[in-house]
């Protein structure tokens, strides 16, 4: 099970990767633990794409300060469709903040059209990518609606 940082319920309730294990372990008796991924991927090597990737966002960076004229809004570098943009920081932090309301405000479908088609495709795939069809991979019913009684309901 995965527990994005910053998850909540729909009631807007911040759910906590501590407070899943807890319901697991005590109401559902399964072995678990937490791993914080933050902390497995920190310290490892840098892959050859991690060095490209920053190599050429580092590039552009350098490009936009040397193309900066004082009317030039402050950029930021980003990646879109797979291209390395410039995108004005002002209009970044709007949409970042658009978002956030969009969901304080439990607008869930405007939060997620606010966001790029990448993000999307994303969260299309973790979802293909998390559904089975294998029934021994699953959860007996019981637990099942216990699970759902506890996050759902």
């Amino acid at each position: 099970m995965i527990v994005a940082e910053g998850a909540h319920d729909n009631e807007l309730n911040k759910i906590t990767a501590s407070m899943v294990k807890d319901i697991l372990s005590d109401k559902l008796k399964l072995d678990t633990r937490v791993t914080t991924l933050g902390h497995v991927q920190r310290g490892g090597p840098a892959c050859a794409y991690d060095r490209w990737l920053s190599s050429i966002q580092g590039a552009e960076a350098v490009k936009a300060v040397l193309d900066a004229t004082p009317d030039t809004p402050s950029p930021m570098i980003a990646i879109d469709e797979n291209k390395i943009v410039r995108k004005p920081l002002v209009d970044a932090v709007n949409l970042t903040n658009a978002v956030t309301q969009a969901i304080e405000s439990k607008q869930f479908d405007k939060a997620m059209a606010l966001r790029d088609a990448e993000f999307k495709e994303y969260y299309e795939s973790f979802l293909m990518t998390t559904q089975t069809n294998q029934p021994e991979l699953r959860l007996p019913k019981e637990k099942v609606s216990t699970l759902h009684a506890l996050f759902i309901d």
